[in-house]
């Protein structure tokens, strides 16, 4: 007995130094005389950990307390695993709600009528209040397509740049309609889809389009691809062990520069990944030309295709952190912004703005995520309404 404690009481702290390794520096994948080691999830060596805490806590208390405590145990996980049951927790699901479906014409669209978290959508797939196709009378109305930073990724509807444009928009009496279109992932060629298939019904009077700099990749090709499918889990019926599940998915994610993600640590860092990565050569404007070329036609067809509706285009370039004070990396702002000249675009670059701020670090989600926070898009809010009230004089 005393032996097997001397192991438990060895291999506890084995177990807490590897769990911090993991966390330090994302896992590791060794050879050791022949013998692969291998491990890069937390889940396996905390449950090990648990067993082998509980284990010694058995040994140590006693065989009548050790079932005090287990029935206890057992006792409490039921109760927790009804409550589950009860709410109904989309938390306690064997995988967290998919926002997405499938599109013929798009590969793939904001699932309608969605309400999961922080996350709520329309009954024409939008995270916007629910509207008609109707525009009201005597009202203007913008449409705003983009990708996860004018969906508003990571932040509530009331503080995406749309919603806060909205609202500095209609600061005396109600002037303008805000609609926010944006998908997670969308790119150029799905902007100018969606709007040949749905969003001329919204008759606009202006498009805003948010463009990051991974818009430029992307092809219609594209669409076909299938949405990742949830593979099975084990267990998956009973509500605590989904909840445990989903609770370490998401402890990952937001800390996930502390694992692999370390382009996220800081603006330095994120610069770094982006110079030693093929992102480099686009923002610096020496990618392949025809990366270039098949935007601006995208562009180009959407400007006339809107301009057929009555629509005027205004496009928006949202910076990557990478970009500020570094002008090497704004290339390609320059190049879009000589795009919409040639294609009777207007356009607003933001990247001057954000460098003028203070504390730019608190212009982003750092060091959890690489989207823009609500200060950022307040700021992109009020250039964007500085820039519609000089169009519409």
């Amino acid at each position: 007995m005393r032996s097997l404690k001397l192991t438990l009481n060895a291999l506890v702290p084995v177990f807490i130094v590897l769990i911090v390794l993991i966390i330090r520096t994302g896992g590791f994948d060794v050879h050791i005389l022949g013998i692969r080691i291998s491990c890069n999830g937390l889940l396996n060596p905390i449950l090990v950990l648990s067993v082998l805490v509980l284990f010694r806590f058995f040994l140590s208390a006693g065989g009548k307390n050790s079932l005090t405590f287990i029935g206890a145990l057992f006792f409490a996980a039921i109760l927790v695993e009804m409550a589950l049951r009860v709410l109904n927790s989309p938390m306690s699901l064997p995988v967290l709600k998919n926002i997405t479906q499938q599109s013929d014409e798009l590969g793939y669209r904001l699932v309608p009528l969605l309400r999961d978290r922080n996350i709520q959508t329309n009954s024409h797939g939008l995270r916007d209040r629910e509207r008609d196709w109707i525009k009201p009378a005597g009202i203007k109305r913008l449409l705003g397509i983009g990708d996860s930073f004018t969906f508003g990724y990571e932040v509530s509807l009331e503080d995406c740049y749309l919603k806060q444009l909205e609202g500095l928009l209609n600061n005396d009496k109600k002037e303008w309609d805000v609609v926010n279109a944006g998908v997670v992932g969308y790119n150029m060629w799905q902007y100018l889809t969606y709007f040949k298939h749905y969003g001329y019904r919204y008759n606009p009077d202006l498009i805003s389009m948010g463009i990051f700099f991974n818009d430029f990749y992307g092809d219609p090709s594209q669409k076909d691809e299938k949405l990742p499918t949830q593979r099975y889990r084990s267990f998956s019926s009973i509500r605590l062990v989904n909840f445990c599940r989903n609770c370490l998915d998401l402890l990952k994610y937001r800390y996930r520069y502390l694992l692999n993600a370390t382009w996220l640590k800081s603006i330095e860092e994120r610069r770094k990944f982006i110079l030693n990565s093929k992102n480099y050569l686009l923002l610096s404007g020496k990618a392949d030309p025809e990366i270039y070329q098949k935007f601006e036609f995208r562009l180009k067809e959407l400007v006339q295709t809107a301009r057929a509706h009555g629509t005027r285009v205004l496009v928006l370039l949202i910076p990557d952190m990478a970009q500020l004070n570094h002008p090497e990396l704004q290339a390609l702002n320059h190049i879009l912004g000589d795009m919409c000249l040639r294609c009777s675009a207007d356009y607003l670059d933001v990247t001057p703005h954000f460098e003028r701020t203070k504390q730019i670090e608190r212009l982003y989600l750092l060091p959890h995520d690489a989207h823009i926070s609500p200060r950022g898009h307040e700021i992109i809010a009020k250039e964007m309404e500085k820039k519609i009230r000089v169009m519409y004089l």
